[in-house]
């Protein structure tokens, strides 16, 4: 049965595949984030290891507080710079498929990403909030630098550029021959800063963000809301956005923790727990957390697909950042990130682990969440078990893994079978090159 599904899907996937893998601008973003990896995970493994479930009771909660504090600078240039790499990434990259310099184009769409970042004066003397070059703006950043190398390219196609005598050293040839695209870029978004510091919004990341948080704003905590919110950051995960960041931690967070909020003063009190949807709810049972994904991702590949060596090795490196809830390095790493064969188990990952928790939890089989909070990198079945202060929770996330790991199979054997088989065109493509 599983092969008739990944043979079916295979067939109507690989055209979509095909066509975005040659997409310039989307392959461009995902090199991108492929550059920032090693960032991200540097920072993913430190983040894990001082937010370990637990950590307080063995070396105390001062101790604890000294670690974090410690280790905040490296928190800062990995994640809070992150757009910054991006920009550069997309910039570079983008400027190499289109056979421009790609020095140039980067270093047009750093700068043109730095005229469009607000400047706050302090004393007569102008900052730069590093938190405008973190997750919240790199919507903006990824935007911001496709257009501005979109730009500097129309430019050079329409031959608006310095020429010098070949004479000239290179390198000189090639800063003159850029100082038009790249200035008419810069002057481009300066034009929109100045556009945007004349409105309510005041920044263009601002406005980006207003678009992108008024749909989720509408969300409440009913099932049909929650659901379509666990989609959609899925969907940002899926274009390499942080969607936890931009769906639930800018916006849904107050709503559910105020609901846990309730539900832990139902329990103190001995009283039924009122609400089935929580801030536990959603990052334990409802698909919010990267161990949703990580967990039947990597059974797959330590199990089923263990003689894949590439996995195998992505695996090694994907484990201990996994288990604890981090799963970017099989975003990036995999990638998962604009893949379309993953969308779609990315995209119904969180609908079944939400219907399976419901139904445990409105059936009775297993209570509520009690607002007892627990690290958001404790491992699942441990933190089913804590939040609901039962057993049954860590059986409840039990069945999400076993469920999830059946989608992520047929998919990933679908994926498996697209690259073994462009692997045998390409041989067949040089063998007959060479007759």
């Amino acid at each position: 049965m599983f092969d008739k599904i990944s043979d079916t899907l295979q067939k109507y996937l690989m055209p979509i595949a095909n066509k975005i893998s040659s997409n310039n601008i989307l392959q461009s973003i995902k090199d991108a984030f492929l550059i920032s990896l090693p960032f991200t995970m540097l920072g993913s493994i430190f983040l894990a290891l001082v937010n370990l479930p637990f950590l307080n009771d063995l070396i105390g909660a001062d101790a604890v507080a000294s670690l974090q504090a410690f280790q905040a600078p490296l928190q800062n240039v990995c994640f809070n710079l992150i757009t910054i790499i991006i920009v550069f990434g997309i910039g570079y990259s983008l400027g190499k498929r289109y056979e421009l310099k790609p020095a140039f184009t980067a270093a047009t769409a750093f700068i043109c990403f730095m005229i469009a970042t607000p400047i706050i004066t302090i004393k007569d003397t102008n900052y730069y909030l590093i938190g405008n070059f973190g997750q919240t703006s790199i919507f903006t950043g990824l935007i911001i630098a496709v257009v501005s190398t979109l730009i500097y390219r129309t430019v050079i196609r329409k031959n608006w550029v310095i020429r010098m005598p070949e004479s000239v050293p290179e390198m000189v040839t090639d800063s003159f021959n850029s100082l038009i695209p790249a200035c008419i870029s810069v002057l481009f978004f300066f034009i929109i800063m100045v556009i945007m510091s004349k409105t309510s919004y005041g920044t263009l990341n601002a406005l980006i963000y207003a678009f992108v948080q008024t749909p989720i704003t509408a969300l409440a905590g009913n099932l049909v809301s929650f659901i379509f919110a666990g989609l959609l950051c899925n969907l940002f995960w899926f274009f390499g956005l942080h969607g936890n960041n931009l769906v639930y931690n800018s916006v849904l967070s107050p709503i559910f923790k105020s609901l846990s909020l309730q539900n832990l003063a139902a329990f103190n009190a001995g009283k039924a727990i009122p609400n089935l949807l929580s801030e536990e709810f959603a990052f334990y049972f409802g698909g919010f957390n990267g161990s949703f994904i990580a967990y039947p991702v990597l059974i797959c590949i330590f199990v089923f697909f263990r003689k894949r060596k590439e996995l195998k090795e992505l695996g090694k490196v994907a484990l201990i950042p996994g288990i604890f809830s981090i799963y970017e390095p099989l975003v990036f790493g995999m990638p998962l990130m604009l893949n379309p064969i993953y969308l779609i188990p990315m995209l119904l990952t969180p609908v079944i682990d939400t219907l399976i928790a419901v139904a445990f939890m409105a059936t009775g089989l297993c209570g509520y969440c009690t607002g007892v909070s627990v690290p958001w990198t404790c491992p699942m079945i441990i933190s089913g078990m804590i939040t609901t202060n039962s057993i049954m929770g860590g059986v409840v996330q039990l069945v999400q893994i076993v469920v999830t790991t059946a989608l992520w199979y047929v998919f990933m054997k679908v994926a498996i079978k697209a690259e073994d088989q462009k692997k045998k065109d390409l041989v067949t493509e040089g063998d007959n090159s060479n007759e």
